[in-house]
């Protein structure tokens, strides 16, 4: 088994220099750094990364944790911050809790144990008293927590965009589905955004939570049947994802409403969905890249004790479809 000390005698240096050139630490020459990692290629070495962690106290390792992988939206968060971690030459540890509260406690305390260096949540289930003891760098997604710095989507911006869009197609009976009441940020800000600018117009607004398990197995009919079987002169949905948005064209098409002619409908998210209906959905694109990007930049800053904003807000797009 090829060692340090291999590396070290095959490249005419001490340990503690091949320490140093593994770690890059300290002032070192060209002429050095390339004769152990000539060494190292050489020889076929590879560092032991946990013992390297040890050494510098880590293991440049971000934890995330989202509430599941099957929804399309944080499939695409997952690929944007693997991107965005591999740039800054971060891993990513990735855990999806289904907003279970007991489960998602266990993930951070698993990070914990194995010296992550810093967690991005974009799920919250875990209460203000175990938030307050992590004690590691930590950004919020799309909520606002304890002061933990958050990075948001502007939902306000998107609900009222939607529904001035709805209004100004001449939808006159509206109806919202949104995610559960009071459990986190985007759909309450969202969902409260839209209401606003429905009143201001003096369009009538029906709102309908979903739930959990809905949001688990991304089935929606049970909520989505009660809003047709309820509002037979509605001409109009504001749903808070493609998603669901998609189920309520797959029922609205069952029912012989042709779209958009008598029933309008608005998606929310820009994910892979709104594109795949027939006809495309109209949409509000929330800018992951960016919602990403600053997430990731953010908590860099704090590992490296830097002073960072406590609320960033990313601006969404409206995108007009067929549906519409």
């Amino acid at each position: 088994m090829i060692t340090i000390k291999d590396v070290a005698n095959k490249a005419g240096v001490s340990v503690t220099t091949v320490s140093r050139v593994m770690n890059n630490r300290g002032p070192l020459s060209e002429a050095t750094k390339k004769a152990v990692h000539d060494a190292m290629e050489e020889l076929g070495y590879l560092p032991n990364d946990v013992a390297r962690a040890l050494g510098k106290n880590s293991m440049n390792i971000i934890g995330l944790i989202i509430p599941g992988l099957k929804h399309p939206f944080f499939g695409e968060m997952v690929h944007e911050f693997e991107y965005y971690a591999h740039e800054r030459d971060y891993k990513l540890m990735v855990f999806a809790t289904e907003y279970d509260t007991e489960k998602e406690k266990r993930c951070i305390n698993l990070m914990r144990r194995n010296m992550v260096d810093g967690i991005i949540y974009a799920s919250h289930s875990v209460g203000e008293d175990f938030q307050k003891g992590i004690h590691i760098p930590a950004v919020i997604v799309e909520n606002e927590f304890n002061g933990i710095p958050a990075i948001l989507s502007d939902n306000v911006q998107g609900g009222t965009m939607a529904a001035r869009h709805l209004i100004a197609r001449g939808c006159r009976n509206l109806v919202h589905i949104t995610g559960r009441r009071k459990q986190y940020v985007r759909p309450d800000s969202r969902t409260g955004a839209f209401l606003a600018e429905c009143e201001r117009s003096h369009v009538p607004c029906k709102v309908y939570y979903t739930t959990r398990d809905m949001f688990v197995q991304m089935e929606y009919s049970e909520v989505i049947g009660q809003v047709f079987g309820e509002n037979p002169d509605m001409d109009g949905i504001f749903a808070s994802s493609d998603i669901i948005g998609a189920q309520c064209m797959q029922a609205a098409l069952s029912l012989g409403y042709r779209i958009p002619e008598q029933i309008k409908i608005v998606g929310y998210d820009d994910t892979c969905i709104s594109h795949l209906t027939y006809p495309p959905m109209t949409t509000v694109r929330q800018n992951l890249k960016e919602i990403v990007r600053t997430a990731v930049d953010t908590l860099m800053d704090l590992i490296e004790g830097k002073e960072v904003e406590a609320v960033q807000k990313i601006s969404v797009a409206f995108i007009e479809r067929r549906t519409t």
